[in-house]
């Protein structure tokens, strides 16, 4: 099992039902880029630009449920699914596989974004349809699975989040 992966990511079974070509971004406010929609390419490591998105904010906190906190993110990175990637193999059961790969994704963005000083949080509330039309999905082959904004927290909320997670401390967990 020493054998290096061809992947960007873990993947359970490397059958990654979620990724390669399932990583999606919304670019909102990051130097050197237009704003709109791009897709990641893992094997150049190069982001595609798609299109621009009318009324990019707007569009943004209505296909996040209105989770304005999370439409004002930098960077929005939004992976797909292709289900038969893992149908083949698990039939009725790779909805599982699926989850678990962009669990492991999320988790690496989290640690990427903490050694760096940004923000993150992982949401799965979003408007299926709107997500896959911004996204240039068609909604079965491929759809939106997941949803992580990524951004700077300000420094008023950060003690306010600390002030969140202090049972945490306190509790010993």
């Amino acid at each position: 099992m020493n054998k290096p992966s061809n992947y960007e990511n873990v993947s359970i079974g490397e059958f990654t039902p979620v990724a390669p070509g399932g990583h999606h971004l919304i670019i909102r406010k990051v130097d050197g880029l237009k704003p709109g929609a791009y897709h990641y390419l893992p094997m150049d490591h190069q982001l595609e630009f798609l299109h621009e998105i009318e009324n990019l904010d707007e569009t943004v906190n209505e296909s996040l449920c209105g989770q304005s906190w999370a439409a004002k993110a930098n960077v929005l990175f939004y992976w797909s699914m292709v289900p038969y990637r893992a149908e083949w193999r698990y039939g009725i059961y790779a909805h599982r596989v699926a989850l678990m790969d962009a669990g492991h994704m999320a988790e690496n963005l989290y640690l990427a974004c903490t050694g760096i000083g940004l923000g993150c949080c992982a949401i799965g509330a979003f408007q299926d349809e709107l997500c896959n039309k911004m996204l240039t999905l068609d909604g079965e082959e491929e759809f939106a699975l997941y949803v992580v904004p990524v951004g700077t927290v300000r420094s008023c909320d950060k003690a306010e989040e600390q002030s969140f997670y202090k049972f945490v401390e306190e509790e010993g967990l």
